[in-house]
């Protein structure tokens, strides 16, 4: 019984090195610009950072101390550029992120190193 337990852990750890270390929840992490929601403090869709209400949504979620990196689609920077600014005024690191794995429509995302507890973001209501 034994060599049965030891042959399902090589076969683990072949398939591992073969396809990667498995994730967890990598739907969610395709969604939010490859962080958990959990972390998440605002994210706003393509749509919603073209319009007057996503902007400040985002500034205002800018100063949240929590706050420690703002993440922007690739093909959200020029309409993002005020919040890379503004982000970099207030000391936080930014990072543009392209992955063709994404999925969703989230452009702009400040996340925290931590879970945070917000009930919904604004990406969410679309």
């Amino acid at each position: 019984m034994e060599g049965l337990g030891r042959q399902n852990n090589l076969e683990k750890t072949i398939a591992a090195g073969i396809h990667g270390t498995p994730e967890l929840r990598p739907d969610e992490k395709r969604r939010y610009l490859g962080f958990f929601r959990e972390r998440v403090i605002q994210a706003v869709t393509f749509k919603q950072i073209k319009t007057k209400a996503g902007l400040e949504a985002m500034k205002k979620a800018l100063e949240d101390p929590r706050g420690i990196e703002l993440l922007v689609h690739q093909d959200a920077r020029g309409v993002a550029m005020p919040l890379i600014v503004l982000a970099r005024r207030q000391g936080l690191d930014f990072t543009i992120v392209s992955n063709p794995n994404f999925k969703g429509g989230v452009a702009v995302a400040l996340v925290a190193k931590d879970a945070v507890d917000i009930p919904q973001v604004m990406s969410e209501r679309e």
